[in-house]
């Protein structure tokens, strides 16, 4: 099956094209990615079309689309997030929504130097000098969250009060570069770090990953050996099974609407209503 991978959660813009034979077997096809956090709106269509030629199919050839909900800044979380609806929607499609920090935690397992139970820190950047972040444990070759993502300044990144295990100091991160000082000065622990550049591959180990596609992909023929003996329903639930799509901000947004004002005590409640009657004529006039 050949899945959509979307992401624009962090400061990268990233689309590709992924295929998928089984839980193990899980291949780039084509991406494209650019660190431009502006430029949400102006590429990633395009990125996408320019995958879909380079594999040589159409749209009409994803069999699912698989995209970061965040935490990261609204505006580009909203056109990733979009534009991974509108392909569901348009080609009824699945489409499974992923924790981009889950995503880029196995950059760590890719990285090929992690030991079972040891524990990896995730972070990217938040803007306002804050970070988005959340804490790992290496459990059976794969990143099991121990702490729900979180936003703070790096100087105040630690073990969330709500780990699910002990509390144990992170000797591995996966931090975006804009802030890896700051947090690497914070957390003295971690003695090796990679970028958070998001990699269309690992994202699609974190949705198989999750608990509602888990159960799915340990049923897959791992013996499959062509997209058309892999079952896209094996892998990925149908869209009515999925939860909906709701994006990580962990921030209220900086737009918000402006308050009333309030009436000025020098006009009467007569003139207020008056005027509102001449505002109802003139709309009844114009409308006939």
């Amino acid at each position: 099956m050949l899945v959509l991978v979307i992401d624009t959660a962090t400061p990268y813009v990233t689309a590709g094209l992924v295929d998928v034979t089984s839980r193990d077997a899980i291949r780039a096809r084509s991406s494209r990615s650019v660190r431009d956090s502006r430029a949400h709106n102006e590429v990633l269509a395009p990125f996408i079309m320019e995958c879909c030629d380079e594999v040589g199919v159409t749209p009409s050839g994803l069999d699912a689309v698989v995209v970061g909900v965040g935490p990261g800044p609204y505006t580009g979380l909203r056109v990733g997030m979009a534009t991974a609806a509108a392909f569901g929607d348009a080609l009824d499609i699945p489409v499974s929504g992923v924790c981009s920090l889950d995503g880029l935690a196995w950059n760590a397992i890719a990285d090929a130097t992690q030991r079972e139970g040891e524990t990896i820190i995730v972070a990217t950047d938040a803007r306002r000098r804050e970070v988005y972040w959340a804490t790992y444990r290496i459990s059976d070759g794969r990143p099991v969250r121990v702490t729900e993502p979180e936003v703070a300044r790096p100087a105040d990144v630690g073990v969330s009060e709500n780990a699910d295990v002990p509390a144990q100091q992170p000797s591995f991160a996966v931090v975006s570069d804009s802030v890896a000082d700051a947090l690497l000065s914070s957390v003295t622990s971690v003695n090796q770090s990679v970028d958070a550049q998001p990699d269309i591959v690992n994202f699609v180990h974190a949705a198989l990953d999750h608990p509602m596609n888990l159960g799915r992909a340990k049923n897959v023929d791992d013996s499959a050996d062509s997209e058309s003996d892999c079952d896209r329903t094996a892998l990925f639930p149908r869209q009515s099974d999925l939860q909906p799509l709701r994006p990580l901000y962990l921030r209220r947004p900086d737009a918000v609407p402006p308050k009333a004002k309030p009436v000025s005590p020098a006009i009467s409640e007569e003139v207020i209503t008056r005027a509102r009657q001449l505002r109802e004529q003139m709309t009844a006039d114009r409308d006939e």
